[in-house]
């Protein structure tokens, strides 16, 4: 969403947004942009036709209703400040799925930080085929596409940071309560509100891409939710005692902390990531059942390795390392 001096229409639309509602002159937008009046008026019809209401009054400027803020691109990335992540955005009112919709991008050469985000998805998927319910204007459901320098066998370490970065994020609002179960069900007080989803392309000695699909619910009401996820579902709305929560600004904060721990990440190093998830597990420490093709086992979760592996201890008192399936916590403590 660019004109021809490439001036970005949400460069103008945070102006406005740090405005608070107040009214902001053309000659300040000219001044602060570098462009004329006339791009001005240019880009506040952009911005108009995204959904966004802004009133002109003569001699006062412009002022942007901050109470009806649709969601959408210009939204999400007028509180973006990522240097990559996020730039190159697509949104969607619908699409199937954003992880099908982002490989199929990444397939065709788009760039590294390229985001899909969508109001609904039609076949948004979870972890081991599951169905992820996707209602218009309940949830963030957004798929975020890298290019990392790793071997494939480090990609779990990647899960594990989309985990830490979404808790990030959540902890800018004050969500209390939040925590990770193995690897990266995003939990507030031990029921689920986030799922990751982590895809990939990759050769023997080098990954090509890698598609992370965040569904994070926002706004449901208890009864958005089937009869039997009403036990271990929740949302933030819920968690906030009802209150309506902005999900550009969400899906923004999720954007910025991505970028923050990936980088921190790249630089640091699995274990530094591993100590990042650490100080938000929920698993550790806990008695849980281990899903597989093979059956069930119950055993303690005691750590977990720094390329992302939960150690077990099972009931015989073997040790084992697990890098994929399902656990579920148990009831109790040890």
């Amino acid at each position: 969403m660019t004109d021809k001096q490439g001036q970005p229409a949400q460069e103008l639309l945070t102006i406005l947004e740090n405005a608070k509602g107040q009214y902001v002159s053309g000659e300040q937008l000219s001044q602060q942009l570098g462009i004329t009046r006339a791009a001005i008026w240019k880009r506040i019809a952009v911005l108009k036709k995204q959904g966004f209401q802004i009133e002109a009054v003569t001699n006062k400027g412009y002022r942007l209703n901050m109470l009806q803020l649709p969601y959408g691109k210009a939204a999400v990335q007028s509180h973006l400040k990522t240097s990559l992540f996020g730039h190159e955005l697509h949104y969607y009112p619908e699409v199937d799925s954003t992880n099908t919709l982002l490989k199929r991008l990444a397939s065709e050469g788009a760039p590294h930080g390229t985001v899909v985000i969508a109001d609904c998805q039609t076949a948004g998927r979870g972890r081991l085929g599951r169905t992820w319910m996707s209602s218009p204007g309940l949830g963030v459901w957004m798929s975020l596409l890298l290019r990392p320098p790793l071997h494939p066998t480090e990609v779990q370490s990647l899960t594990l940071a989309a985990a830490v970065a979404v808790c990030r994020a959540l902890e800018t609002l004050t969500i209390k309560n939040v925590g990770i179960k193995w690897p990266n069900d995003i939990l507030i007080g031990g029921k689920k509100v986030c799922g990751i989803l982590t895809e990939l392309s990759a050769e023997i000695e080098r990954v090509s891409w890698v598609v992370l699909g965040i569904g994070i619910n926002v706004n449901h009401t208890i009864d958005d939710f089937p009869a039997e996820l009403r036990v271990t579902a929740t949302s933030l709305g819920l968690e906030q005692k009802g209150e309506s929560l902005d999900r550009s600004r969400l899906a923004a904060a999720i954007l910025n902390a991505a970028e923050e721990v990936y980088e921190g990440f790249l630089q640091n190093g699995s274990a530094w990531m591993t100590e990042e998830w650490k100080k938000r597990s929920s698993t550790l420490g806990k008695r849980v059942r281990l899903l597989s093709p093979q059956g069930e086992e119950n055993a303690v979760a005691i750590d977990v390795t720094p390329d992302g592996k939960l150690i077990v201890k099972k009931e015989d008192g073997t040790i084992k390392e697990v890098l994929s399936g399902e656990i579920s916590l148990r009831e109790s403590d040890p």
